[in-house]
């Protein structure tokens, strides 16, 4: 039986989006012929691997209060062995630690197979600015953007702002 494991939770505050995703995958994969393996990782970053009916929980605060409880917390040596079992690994783990490339880094460097770009692309990936940047170099185009930092006075981000006025007369 091919073995799906299914990552989801994490430390950034978009963990209830990405328990919706993992969700969404179960609701979408045809049960037969693969056994989805859920991990959860709590905002302090220790792995708990569920079963599908605890992914099911309702708000996040709901599924962490429950975890101590009804799932098993994996110690990395644990969570090794129990990546090193599945067919491949699926990250669904939105913002920092998902999508920065903390995640794919160590399935990486512990070589277990994952969908998705390798961690060095995610980790250019994920400032949206920076990859704007990159991208108009190379002469693609995204969608507007503005880099504002804590330092900016008001009328220096006015003066950015200015670059997105558009007229629709």
């Amino acid at each position: 039986m091919f073995k799906l494991g299914v990552v989801c939770g994490g430390p950034s505050a978009e963990r209830g989006i990405s328990l919706n995703s993992a969700r969404s995958i179960l609701d979408h994969i045809s049960p037969q012929g693969i056994d989805v393996c859920p991990i959860y990782y709590n905002q302090q970053g220790q792995a708990y691997a569920l079963s599908l009916s605890q992914l099911y929980s309702n708000t996040p605060s709901d599924f962490d209060f429950k975890l101590k409880t009804s799932a098993k917390a994996l110690n990395e040596a644990d969570l090794i062995i129990h990546f090193k079992k599945m067919d491949i690994v699926l990250p669904c783990i939105h913002g920092e630690f998902g999508e920065d490339g903390q995640l794919q880094a160590w399935l990486e460097k512990h070589h277990i197979p994952f969908v998705g770009p390798r961690a060095k692309t995610c980790q250019r990936m994920f400032d949206k600015y920076n990859i704007a940047q990159e991208l108009a170099k190379i002469g693609l185009t995204s969608v507007p953007n503005l880099l504002v930092k804590n330092t900016d006075d008001k009328a220096v981000l006015l003066e950015k702002l200015k670059q997105f006025r558009v007229d629709y007369s």
